[in-house]
């Protein structure tokens, strides 16, 4: 019983740790967007990234291509 109880404390306690630091990353770290859609208008294709909170878009010309990921802040 003692054993299955310090097994469940390890758990939480890592899991705390693991959590928090994610919560404190430091304001240099990169933000990437994943592409979600492309709409082509005219001579122009617009491309919509999506994070966690916002939408973004890029707009290039139809003969060039969406990248799959856009790095938005940093």
């Amino acid at each position: 019983m003692i054993k299955n109880i310090m097994q469940k404390v390890m758990v939480l306690a890592c899991s705390f740790i693991f959590s928090t630091s994610l919560a404190f990353a430091s304001t240099q770290t990169a933000v990437t967007a994943q592409l979600v859609k492309s709409e082509v208008d005219g001579t122009v294709l617009i491309c919509q990234y999506r994070t966690m909170q916002e939408i973004h878009f890029k707009v290039v010309f139809t003969n060039q291509v969406c990248p799959l990921t856009m790095q938005v802040e940093h």
